[in-house]
């Protein structure tokens, strides 16, 4: 997937910087700032571009606007939660792998509804962010390869 670079500045004017690879283009969903911002960077670095954002609600009005080949959504949100959000995302958006992320340890309650949702995979907070990123990576391959089949 080639993507172009694209800044804006305050008079309006586009500058296209350069063509880059893009492995998977992500919405992050975290209502924690150094969380997203930490997701973002990590995600760079293994040729990823993401999309952040802080809300439920405003995930789902990104989702309609620009198309994604995974979410990585915080279980855990203030207002819609991360369930409610899954829900929504599964009528309107079927194949997209969602991968929920949570820093509450692993509640199998949580690890089970959110199964039956549809999510891709479940990711614990308190990891190494290396290996967040690829659990996240491997659960987003496998659910891309069962869509295919």
């Amino acid at each position: 997937m080639g993507v172009r670079q694209v800044t804006e500045n305050c008079a309006g004017v586009v500058f296209v910087h350069k063509e880059v690879t893009v492995l998977y283009k992500v919405l992050v969903v975290d209502d924690e700032s150094a969380v997203r911002d930490l997701l973002r960077d990590f995600l760079k670095k293994e040729d990823c571009l993401s999309i952040t954002c802080r809300s439920g609600e405003e995930a789902l009005a990104i989702l309609k606007k620009e198309t994604f080949d995974a979410v990585l959504l915080d279980i855990k949100l203030s207002g819609m939660s991360g369930l409610e959000v899954l829900k929504e995302i599964r009528k309107n958006y079927a194949n997209l792998p969602v991968v929920m992320i949570t820093g509450f340890g692993f509640d199998e309650e949580l690890i089970y509804k959110s199964k039956q949702l549809g999510c891709s995979g479940f990711i614990g907070k308190n990891i190494p962010m290396t290996q967040i990123i690829v659990t996240f990576k491997q659960f987003v391959k496998e659910a891309k390869g069962k869509g295919s089949s």
